[in-house]
């Protein structure tokens, strides 16, 4: 089942998860992306390693973690628009 075809008649609820988290390990802080997964009922949140906290890489690592899951809800948000629009007789 496609995520189009799980959206209630009036379109569904939509939510934007994600974020980082810095966590302090052995006295050593580590940078983690974390985001909800829309696959799972009830949806859980995952984790992803990003690097030490301070070092260049983390930093840009973290910059195209959040811009990609930003852009994959965009990408459903619109998605979702073009099939309300389509239900609307406006699409």
């Amino acid at each position: 089942m496609d995520d189009l075809s799980m959206l209630s008649p009036n379109g569904g609820n939509a939510q934007v998860g994600c974020g980082l988290a810095a966590k302090r390990i052995r006295h050593r802080w580590y940078l983690y992306f974390w985001e909800y997964g829309h696959r799972t009922s009830p949806p859980r949140r995952s984790w992803i390693y990003v690097g030490p906290v301070g070092r260049p890489r983390t930093r840009e690592r973290a910059a195209a973690l959040l811009l990609a899951y930003h852009l994959k809800a965009r990408d459903e948000l619109d998605r979702r628009i073009q099939r309300l629009l389509g239900r609307a007789g406006r699409g």
